[in-house]
């Protein structure tokens, strides 16, 4: 198997709109962008560089459902078979009211963790993994797209071109051994 190299050319804003902007340009030029890194949120951003919903949702709502069956199910071991009480004169199986806030509970617990842990694994940002930052200031107040030469016909000084239009402070140019 041969190395593979990877080049990026890298555009670094200090306004939000201008990254906006960029990626439009850009994408509606045919150019893929690689991705965008921001220190906050950028509203508008996923949409502009065509980034589809998230499937967490579908894990968040499996990781609640487990939450909410291990809660009745413990519950009913607990107070049904194997420490049965009687609360207030009921029976065994008159539990149900009592068991909706430990339930709700459990529901969301397990809800937070699965996300927090699926959304780990799909982002691959593992214990001990070094940050690998363009500029240090871009978690501080610097935006920086991210454009990769994936064909051979990149047309790299379009690019340039564009991110330089676009009000790009600087441009760099970076390649990793893969």
């Amino acid at each position: 198997m041969a190395n593979k190299n990877k080049k990026f050319i890298y555009g670094i804003y200090d306004d939000a709109d201008a990254v906006i902007h960029t990626v439009e340009k850009l994408r509606s030029q045919g150019v893929d962008v690689h991705d965008c890194y921001t220190p906050f949120p950028v509203h508008g951003l996923d949409r502009a560089m065509g980034i589809k919903r998230s499937n967490l949702t579908i894990g968040a709502f499996i990781s609640g459902t487990i939450g909410c069956i291990t809660a009745i199910v413990f519950q009913l071991y607990v107070m049904v078979g194997d420490w049965p009480m009687i609360i207030g004169g009921k029976p065994n199986w008159g539990y149900f009211p009592s068991f909706i806030p430990v339930t709700f509970e459990l529901t969301i617990l397990f809800t937070a963790f699965g996300i927090g842990i699926l959304f780990f694994i799909r982002a691959r940002m593992i214990h001990g993994k070094v940050e690998d930052l363009v500029d240090l200031r871009q978690t501080d107040d610097l935006f920086v797209v991210a454009v990769e030469e994936k064909e051979h016909r990149f047309d790299k000084e379009a690019v340039n071109r564009t991110l330089i239009a676009e009000g790009a402070l600087e441009i760099r140019e970076r390649e990793y051994n893969k």
